[in-house]
């Protein structure tokens, strides 16, 4: 959880009336967080936030901000967002970005900022922020890194600027801390910050850099900014910020989160627009998102009456900038849904839907508000009869000589289609996945014990690993569209110089006979077995539940597994189904 440290009159500063650390340990509901730590000698505090998708807290004037209420301090009005909205979009640009760095670094915004102070617990307060955003919001600069420079530092930066590709060994500049010019590439591999980040851009022919309109280089995004044109001091009263990334939208929302920090300091901002093949970006602005909320739907989450007056009131003084009661869709034969329009903060993008909403006005009422509910039904909880089998499972399995393997249930998709010589028509896709190693639902157990194996060849043989878990994949339904079923399976995998069907296919008769099953095995191919090398077991309702073979000599080829393996899987709701007697909880054999 993102930890923020501060001075408390710095805080106190941006508050219309001043907060003792007492008072300090009563308002942090409002912003989830916690007073971790206050030393009264140096007036100094930590506050440990509870929530991460709300990157607009991670500063001191955020807190401030929200524990006001989202007003604007007197005399500072956020008033970049009336400016942005006035601008023509097709204006000469203020940052022409090349559109060469589409494959490299294909977004950049920026604004300027003048006529503010910072001081010292200002000028520590923006580098921190600076760097919880471009480290945990942009994934340690991947996605996101920002760049802020005095706009009359050593040299005054002039504008328009533009955001280019530039040859990483003819390109030099003088990188910040530094004293003399170094080329790109000297700066990535010599300067601790390229060291940290310089893969980033290293892999690519051309790299990035930020210039003005005399050709000074300001930065190498995402890496560092100019000792000439980057170095920001506590004096500094105008200033401009930048931000490149991948995503024109989080981009956005750093900015302005930025744009609002520089503001309550008393800056005031210039929002300046930036271009790019087909794209331009105007930075800070309000990207006008709003969330409707059902009239019930307060009632129905927080189990009690809500007045609808109470509703908007509270949430405006939560910082919500608009709401307004309205109709939205229809409810019937010339009905109308009613409900309310909430406008989302220009600084945040956490609201996922309605309840987040809901959410918010439960924070801002104040737990204490509502009274106490005593539960109306007790209920006790009890093992799932599934729970109970796969536990038997693993004890016979355990008492054969096996080893218990858990892996993810997120995997990749080659892993369990490619490398196993299988479809992935039925396969249960991730939207937007973090990585493309888990950008799809297991369906199977099998390619967890072959991804185990191929890095066990070290460890002596034989090898002898099961893993009992769920998987998913799509199902057809009666009407016609795809649903989702769930699997509960169990799968075994042998692996030494003699490993066969012979050796898994009595291990699997003695599993299943302690839940009274006797099934014979059927011949039949199927990946990613050997063909005449592999079957599968059936109920008396013809329902598959067991397959088992050798592998196929290809299949280990691509795993990387150099020693003769077999496997089965076994599915656990499909033996469930049997219903003998071994596989209730109440009955007898192992616990």
């Amino acid at each position: 959880m993102p930890t923020l440290e501060g001075h408390l009159d710095d805080l106190n500063s941006l508050l219309p009336a001043p907060l003792s650390p007492e008072d300090m340990n009563q308002v942090l509901d409002r912003v989830k967080g916690e007073w971790k730590h206050f030393d009264p000698a140096t007036r100094r505090f930590k506050i440990e936030l509870n929530d991460t998708n709300r990157p607009d807290l991670w500063s001191v004037e955020g807190i401030a901000r929200q524990l006001r209420g989202g007003i604007p301090l007197p005399g500072r009005p956020y008033s970049f967002l009336e400016r942005a909205a006035k601008r023509e979009r097709g204006t000469v640009p203020d940052i022409s970005v090349d559109p060469g760095l589409s494959a490299v670094r294909p977004f950049l915004g920026g604004f300027r900022a003048t006529g503010g102070t910072l001081g010292e617990e200002g000028l520590a307060g923006l580098i921190g922020t600076q760097e919880r955003l471009s480290e945990l919001f942009g994934r340690k600069r991947a996605d996101l890194a920002i760049g802020v420079y005095p706009l009359k530092g050593r040299k005054e930066i002039s504008f328009p600027l533009s955001f280019r590709l530039a040859d990483p060994d003819v390109t030099r500049f003088v990188p910040l801390g530094e004293e003399g010019p170094r080329s790109l590439r000297e700066v990535v591999a010599t300067h601790p910050k390229g060291i940290a980040y310089g893969s980033l851009v290293s892999s690519h022919s051309a790299w990035p850099v930020l210039a003005d309109a005399q050709g000074e280089i300001l930065s190498l995004p995402p890496v560092i900014n100019s000792q000439t044109s980057g170095a920001v001091v506590a004096g500094d009263r105008d200033l401009f910020v930048e931000a490149t990334g991948n995503d024109p939208q989080r981009i956005l929302l750093a900015l302005n989160i930025l744009a609002a920090n520089l503001t309550d300091r008393g800056f005031h901002v210039d929002p300046l627009l930036s271009k790019g093949e087909g794209w331009d970006l105007l930075a800070p602005a309000s990207p006008g998102i709003s969330v409707f909320v059902p009239a019930g739907l307060p009632a129905r989450v927080l189990g009690c009456g809500t007045d609808p007056q109470d509703f908007i009131e509270v949430l405006l003084g939560f910082g919500y900038p608009a709401l307004s009661r309205k109709g939205k869709g229809t409810k019937g034969e010339g009905g109308s849904e009613e409900g309310f329009e909430v406008l989302q903060p220009f600084y945040r993008d956490d609201l996922l839907g309605a309840v987040d909403v809901v959410e918010d006005y439960l924070v801002a009422r104040g737990f204490e508000s509502f009274a106490p509910l005593m539960p109306r039904a007790f209920t006790a909880g009890s093992k799932a009869p599934r729970i109970t089998v796969e536990n038997r499972i693993r004890t016979a399995f355990l008492g054969m000589g096996f080893t218990e393997l858990l892996s993810n249930i997120l995997t990749g998709e080659p892993a369990v289609t490619a490398r196993l010589g299988r479809a992935g028509d039925l396969l249960v896709r991730i939207d937007n996945p973090a990585s493309l190693h888990y950008a799809v639902v297991r369906p199977t157990l099998l390619s967890g014990l072959l991804a185990a194996e191929s890095r066990s060849a070290r460890h002596p043989y034989p090898h002898r690993l099961f893993e009992v878990g769920e998987a998913m994949e799509l199902s057809p339904l009666p009407s016609g569209e795809r649903g989702l079923r769930d699997l509960h399976l169990a799968a075994a995998l042998v692996s030494h110089p003699q490993a066969g069907i012979s050796e898994l296919q009595g291990v699997l008769d003695a599993l299943l006979a302690r839940f009274d099953q006797r099934l014979v095995l059927e011949a039949t191919d199927l990946p990613p077995y050997i063909p005449g090398r592999c079957g599968v077991l059936k109920n008396s309702r013809g329902e598959r539940i067991a397959t088992v073979g050798e592998i196929h000599p290809a299949t280990l080829d691509l795993w990387g597994i150099r020693m003769p393996t077999a496997a089965f899987e076994i599915d656990v709701g499909a033996l469930l189904a049997e219903k003998g007697p071994g596989d209730s909880p109440q009955s007898g054999g192992d616990p």
